[in-house]
């Protein structure tokens, strides 16, 4: 039986398989106290064997479940037999698990009862050419339990773990629900299956149903306790199946979840009306928008709902994944020259990830400020243009000190400078900092500035060139 919940089958490992796996363990242990492991380990072998029809090749290369001799009843007896083989510790030899580090009886562990490890044919996968990874039985065992707790991902497996206990057991516990749910109305055949296509989409999605349901994972928890819980999710996208194994990291960063978790929580209409539009699948095409109803529309005027179009490409959720900060900047600036948005957004944008001093952001509202009030509208218009014209570091530093001179035209000796020395070196052009980023930054306020007012300015501004993102 499994006595304690830190016990070596459930305590965290650091090995994102174990722990899923361990997880798994730990939920059907709450379940069904009254079952032992080897039950536990009889009940999973049945859904593989007789729900499933043996198809984990994804998961265990030509095991006792997989191999194609050990179909049926079959491959039930020989997985019986061998995990029996693990709990009395036959053949097992001392030594260091590789994954829980503890002394102990270890066991050889390759790509039949273990996830992307090395062949136990070829001894130089292996350090020592030994014959395989040496694990503990409680490793193996909680690695039997993997595909209940991850779901199927386009033509790979998905499996997304969490710095944070309670997120990855939420995520596990999850999976092993949907799977529970499907055996007990008798549909499931597989491992459950994911809505999306992608690994960018399925992570942000999971994002999503964290940030709503595990309360201590998001920024509106860190803002109350002062202390940033630093959420960071990990995907892996892997096949263990023949001769090709494959596995993809992606990685959503702490600092890219606490500001999707702001959106989410406080500006979510402006966030989803930004987010949905960037959506495009180069199968369909001719679709517009409407943000009422925030469904996509064929040119004949057929709904596209969410449930479709959410699994086309985003190039948002990449460039958030990627870390391309020009292509969001530039998305966030064609957005706000037609619609109201938040500024805020970018506000958090700007400073969560692009590490941007608050008091530079504040100087660029000052800015945006200065140039709509009291002008006429072809005033702002010419401005616009202008400030979209500035082509280099150079060319930005000029206009900005010709706005210095209009102002001190404007204003009497003894007024606040428009831009002081210290503000213009420290906040403005700091060493390090990217002048096209400044730009675009002061067009956005502007804009919004504009919405603000209910004005109007009618202007098609060119996209610049990707080479602009220099550093100078």
């Amino acid at each position: 039986m499994i006595n304690v919940l830190d016990d070596w089958y459930t305590r965290l490992t650091g090995d994102p398989f174990t722990d899923i796996g361990g997880f798994v363990l730990e939920y059907l242990h709450q379940l069904f106290p009254e079952k032992s492991i080897m039950q536990h380990v009889e009940w999973a072998a049945n859904v593989y064997v007789k729900k499933w029809s043996n198809n984990l090749h994804s998961f265990f290369l030509n095991s006792t479940i997989t191999h194609n001799s050990n179909k049926g009843q079959k491959g039930i007896d020989k997985t019986l037999a061998y995990y029996n083989s693990l709990l009395s510790e036959d053949n097992g030899v001392m030594g260091y698990c590789r994954v829980t580090g503890q002394f102990t009886k270890v066991f050889q562990a390759a790509r039949d009862n273990h996830i992307m490890s090395g062949s136990a044919t070829l001894i130089n996968f292996h350090h020592g050419f030994e014959s395989g990874l040496q694990l503990s039985k409680e490793a193996l065992i909680r690695i039997f339990f993997v595909p209940l707790g991850v779901e199927q991902l386009g033509d790979k497996v998905a499996a997304v773990i969490c710095n944070a206990e309670n997120v990855t057991r939420y995520i596990v516990r999850y999976n092993v629900d949907e799977n529970l749910k499907a055996l007990g109305s008798n549909s499931s055949t597989a491992i459950v299956k994911s809505d999306y296509h992608n690994p960018a989409n399925a992570l942000f999605n999971f994002a999503t149903r964290i940030i709503d349901t595990v309360r201590t994972a998001t920024y509106e928890f860190e803002n109350e306790t002062g202390n940033a819980t630093g959420i960071t999710l990990t995907l892996y996208h892997f096949t263990n199946f023949g001769a090709s194994p494959s596995i993809s990291i992606y990685t959503l960063p702490s600092t890219v979840f606490s500001f999707y978790s702001y959106c989410i929580i406080y500006h979510n209409d402006d966030w989803q009306n930004f987010i949905r539009r960037q959506y495009t699948n180069t199968k369909v095409k001719n679709t517009n928008y409407d943000s009422t109803t925030r469904t996509w529309y064929t040119k004949k005027g057929d709904i596209v709902d969410f449930d479709v179009y959410k699994t086309w490409y985003n190039k948002i959720y990449e460039a958030l994944l990627s870390g391309n900060s020009r292509v969001i900047l530039r998305s966030f600036l064609s957005h706000s020259k037609r619609f109201p948005f938040s500024f805020k957004i970018i506000e958090q944008y700007q400073i969560k990830i692009r590490n941007m001093d608050k008091r530079t952001i504040a100087k660029i509202k000052e800015l945006a400020d200065f140039i709509i009030d009291d002008k006429s509208d072809d005033e702002i218009k010419r401005t616009i243009v202008r400030i979209n014209k500035q082509k280099s570091s150079s060319d930005l530093r000029r206009y900005f000190l010709k706005l210095i001179v209009e102002y001190n035209n404007k204003h009497s000796e003894r007024s606040k400078p428009l831009i002081t020395v210290e503000e213009y070196v420290d906040y403005l052009f700091p060493d390090g900092s990217f002048w096209s980023e400044l730009r675009d930054l002061l067009l956005i306020a502007v804009y919004q500035k504009l919405h603000e007012l209910n004005k109007q300015v009618d202007i098609e501004i060119e996209e610049q060139a990707e080479s602009e993102n220099s550093n100078i």
